[in-house]
């Protein structure tokens, strides 16, 4: 019998560059339970005609019989009092026929619960898959399950968001068929897609390169899936015969046994001349097709690598890139404010010689002042605390240089500097808490709130209250989408009362990094000040 964990590991170590998933509606169906298109077709027709009416009339073509639906439905929503939500909450951007629908399409997307459903083995292959090495997702789906397994990774919404945006093909998804936090974005009707059809060969050249370097696994479709088969043969257009058949070689589809022997195979499909060889893996247990990807071990993650390699685009791109270049010693990173983007070469095993003297020097002081047992725990246990059970200024002193060489960026510090009287930028910058500076230096570069999640904010919880936030969202979602409010808008003692009986272990990765981004959010609103002198 075949090992196909093993074999996909095989067919990996034979490719040069780490894996792209190519996600489709089997894939929510699996995980989130979200029905097929024309299930999620059916779920609008209550008050309209059955939708074997559509899809007869339309000849079986979903697109077009999306497009018949469409026109009835938009008459209802206009008028029936069940809609009348919507209607405030859409009505200046519903301006076609086919937006109604739209619309109640993606409140009912938005309202599905992302975490998967609770059957063990569907819980065992997500736990998988968020660990796994890949440096990019390509989806036709609407729903948000994505954006919740791989939350550091870029969104890209659509074709033009793709087309004219600056992608890296690293940590990266790209939502071709549109998003359910973009009404608008959907391809749904037969005009969305021979809109979509019609932009083909730009979605093609855009996508050949990822198609030529990469293994793509198709997740969630047939192999037969027409819509997919006309990117595939967009893309085989473009190739001589050599790139074909590197191209044929990457293409591996996962499909369903349905209780069939695990079995890898080969299946062969042409068009106009053109002919193409794919891998497909058949399987019940996913999570053999995700350890075999996650055997790929990545050094520096893909949201690193992502962002060093878009802050070296802007700067080859910059029309002064010699301003923003600098060769200076390592220990004059911190205090360096020009320089905006840093290559090391040759400098770690030094750099951390050095590091190693320092965090020494530091624990043996700290050993000396009784403080040698605090670390950040501690800090995101106290710093809410009435009362902090630490004296303020021997913490800054002691502790805060031992945590800002730590890789934690999001750190409490504001509540300790006002303890020792500092509130203003300019008493900071004339003060002897150098560690303190740092902090807050490098904090103030960075974003609380996560981009990818904007959307998602924008449109289902930016009309709620930070109490409402923390009543209605999991616990794990809140530091998404508090971060994402004005700050005049957060409500500080609800916000304290729930830092006060999480902790950051309460949480798995990456969800304990955002409840330490909420913490320092917090800590910010609560006793913060504006660091520009």
């Amino acid at each position: 019998m075949i090992n196909l964990q093993e074999e996909t590991q095989k067919l990996l170590k034979s490719k040069s560059g780490s894996p792209f998933l190519f996600v489709g509606s089997g894939f929510s169906r699996r995980y989130i339970g979200i029905e097929d298109w024309r299930g999620l077709l059916t779920r609008f027709c209550d008050d309209i005609l059955e939708f074997d009416y559509y899809s007869a009339t339309a000849n079986g073509n979903l697109p077009k019989a999306a497009t018949l639906l469409a026109k009835d439905f938009h008459e209802i929503w206009w008028k029936e009092a069940k809609y009348e939500n919507s209607r405030k909450k859409y009505k200046d951007s519903t301006t076609s026929i086919s937006d109604a629908l739209k619309n109640e399409i993606c409140e009912y997307i938005g309202s599905v619960d992302t975490t998967g459903n609770s059957a063990k083995n569907i819980q065992a292959e997500l736990s998988i898959l968020k660990e796994i090495n890949v440096d990019g997702i390509i989806t036709t789906n609407w729903d948000f399950l994505l954006e919740e397994v791989f939350p550091e990774y870029r969104v890209f919404i659509g074709q033009e968001e793709l087309l004219f945006s600056n992608p890296q093909a690293i940590a990266e998804i790209y939502k071709i068929h549109g998003c359910a936090s973009r009404p608008s974005s959907l391809v749904l009707t037969e005009e969305d897609y021979e809109d979509f059809e019609g932009k083909n060969p730009y979605l093609a050249a855009k996508l050949i390169t990822l198609f030529i370097e990469h293994p793509i696994f198709f997740i969630g479709y047939s192999v037969t899936d027409p819509h997919i088969q006309t990117i595939i043969f967009s893309i085989a257009q473009c190739l001589t015969e050599e790139k074909l058949e590197k191209f044929s070689e990457n293409l591996i589809f996962v499909r369903r046994a349905n209780g069939e022997k695990e079995s890898m195979q080969k299946l062969n499909f042409s068009t106009a001349g053109r002919n193409i060889i794919a891998t497909v893996l058949v399987t019940d247990d996913f999570s053999k097709i995700y350890s075999a990807i996650n055997e790929n071990k990545r050094k520096i993650p893909a949201r690193i690598l992502r962002y060093c390699k878009e802050q070296m685009y802007e700067l080859v791109n910059s029309e002064e890139p010699e301003k923003k270049l600098s060769v200076i010693d390592i220990d004059e990173l911190d205090t360096s404010d020009e320089v905006e983007f840093l290559v090391g070469v040759g400098v770690a095993q030094a750099h951390s010689e050095e590091q190693d003297k320092l965090v020494v020097q530091t624990e043996k002081a700290l050993a000396e002042s009784g403080y040698q047992g605090v670390n950040l725990s501690d800090i995101y246990t106290d710093f809410t605390k009435a009362k902090s059970v630490f004296d303020a200024e021997k913490l800054l002193k002691l502790a805060f240089p031992v945590f800002r060489r730590s890789n934690t960026t999001f750190i409490p510090v504001f509540r300790y500097l006002h303890e020792v009287g500092i509130t203003n930028a300019h008493e900071l910058d004339k003060s002897t808490y150098t560690s303190a500076k740092i902090i807050c230096k490098k904090m103030a570069k960075k974003k609380y709130a996560l981009s990818s999640y904007k959307s998602q904010y924008d449109n289902y919880w930016s009309s709620k209250s930070t109490s409402e936030i923390i009543r209605e969202a999991d616990p794990q979602k809140v530091a998404i989408f508090v971060t994402h409010q004005d700050p005049k808008d957060v409500e500080l003692d609800a916000l304290k009362e729930f830092l006060s009986v999480h902790k950051p272990d309460d949480f798995g990765d990456p969800y304990s990094s955002y409840y330490r981004k909420l913490c320092s959010f917090y800590d910010r609103l609560a006793y913060g000040f504006d660091l520009k002198a």
